[in-house]
């Protein structure tokens, strides 16, 4: 072995190992660390600008259509004051003037002067002989307006799932008339019977015996048996928009009984078909939830598959067919609920607004019973219906309401107006009269409202 090799063998065990000091080595870490710290704070910096910017603009362009759309709303003027709009003056308001209303046989309201539509008196200075001509001529009227008006009825197809009787799928298809009744530049909206698309698996709108539309539910209405559908105008082909018209909405407070009508989309239960017949009969009414509706009979024939409109000779709807309804002693005669006071309804389901849900059915006082009762206006209190609002704050059957929060209650359709005036949630202060065998007495009773329930 040489020398050298031995002496760096004997020294082997000798090594140099430099050792870092601590300080250097968190210079290692704490430089990248503080490092990404600082680009993290600066990322997030930009972010938030950049959102701060951006959102506006994305939240236009992914809410366009919901910006476009218009607002729904029915004007309703009163026949005894064109010129007063919705409910600033109720033509079922109670007055003193009304007693001469009152049958004193059967305690039943009659039409007063204001509401009965007296006919002109016709002046005949020459003498004309119609013939047929003439006669058929006032049918061409009636046509052309009949196809004008018809441009607003729709037939909506409903598809269901079922099976067969060896088990396999089938799609069951039913069609039904539908009124198209606004248009918020962004949807058609489409009046149609609830009960006829309820329990649907796919709804759709049929322009043709090839082209159908996917529709879907916007809201509905079960206490009245009425639905909401849209279909997005983009979906619409351009040959079909010009032969779609939104429907004219009349009034149902000046008909009056020998005034002709007409019966459009499935009167007889056929998609597209029509009827004639004058009003046979008005005044009465349904009760349903908070609310009262008018309804009127005509003399023209009804079935179970019955829907649509009832229009007058101007081709306005002043009424809505009603099965679900209808009077016992009416039921092979076709009934249709007043548009009138149905209007505020649908605004409401067309908006997607909340209603009210206060849990009561009611009647108005004949002027008799505030007598008797010695208030000058309210409501009775037929029913409370179980778990509302006015259940819970101690409502009862018998009692009279007569105001809210000051406000006075003349009758059921301005007490609807007011509590629909509120929101979900909201507290009222509710003034009663409470009757019983012995004595009567006010009351005020704070009530929580909620938003009604689609049931």
């Amino acid at each position: 072995m040489p020398e050298n090799d031995k002496d760096n063998k004997d020294f082997e065990f000798i090594k140099e190992q430099v050792i870092e000091k601590k300080h250097k080595k968190h210079k290692k870490w704490q430089v990248p660390l503080l490092m990404m710290i600082f680009m993290a704070v600066l990322f997030g910096l930009i972010a938030a600008v950049t959102f701060c910017v951006a959102e506006p603009k994305l939240y236009m362009i992914l809410h366009k259509e919901e910006e476009n759309k218009t607002p729904i709303s029915f004007p309703t003027n009163f026949p005894d004051d064109p010129d007063n709009i919705d409910n600033e003056k109720d033509p079922d308001a109670l007055t003193e003037e009304d007693e001469n209303a009152v049958n004193p046989q059967n305690g039943e309201e009659v039409p007063s002067e204001q509401e009965v539509q007296k006919p002109e008196t016709v002046i005949i200075e020459n003498k004309i002989d119609a013939n047929m001509d003439d006669y058929l001529n006032m049918y061409e009227e009636i046509k052309t307006m009949v196809y004008e008006t018809s441009k607003s009825i729709v037939t909506v197809s409903s598809i269901s799932s079922k099976e067969d009787w060896y088990g396999y799928p089938v799609d069951l298809q039913k069609d039904t008339t539908g009124v198209v009744i606004f248009n918020n530049n962004v949807d058609l909206l489409i009046l149609v019977s609830w009960d006829r698309v309820k329990d649907a698996n796919a709804i759709k709108i049929k322009l043709s015996d090839t082209v159908a539309i996917d529709a879907e539910i916007l809201d509905y209405e079960s206490d009245i048996n009425l639905a909401l559908i849209a279909v997005p105008l983009k979906e619409i082909p351009e040959m079909y928009k010009n032969s779609i018209t939104v429907a004219a909405i009349g009034e149902s407070y000046t008909i009056a009984v020998g005034n002709p009508v007409i019966a459009l989309g499935s009167p007889n239960g056929y998609p597209n078909s029509m009827d004639m017949g004058i009003v046979t009969s008005k005044g009465s009414f349904i009760s349903i939830t908070d609310n009262k509706l008018d309804l009127f009979n005509t003399n023209m024939k009804d079935n179970l598959n019955s829907d649509g409109i009832i229009v007058n000779m101007k081709g306005e709807i002043i009424g809505l067919i009603t099965r679900t309804l209808k009077e016992d002693k009416n039921e092979e005669l076709t009934t249709a609920i007043g548009i009138s006071k149905v209007k505020q309804i649908i605004s409401r389901l067309a908006n997607k607004e909340p209603r009210i849900y206060f849990g009561v059915k009611t009647e108005d006082l004949t002027l008799a019973a505030t007598k008797e009762h010695n208030v000058e206006s309210g409501i009775y209190v037929n029913e409370v219906l179980a778990n509302s609002p006015a259940f819970a704050a101690g409502m009862k059957n018998g009692d009279i309401i007569l105001q809210i929060n000051d406000l006075a209650v003349l009758n059921t359709n301005s007490f609807y107006s007011t509590i629909s005036s509120f929101q979900p949630e909201e507290k009222i202060n509710v003034k009663i009269k409470r009757t019983s065998a012995t004595s009567e007495k006010e009351m005020d009773l704070e009530i929580v409202l909620l938003e009604k329930e689609s049931n």
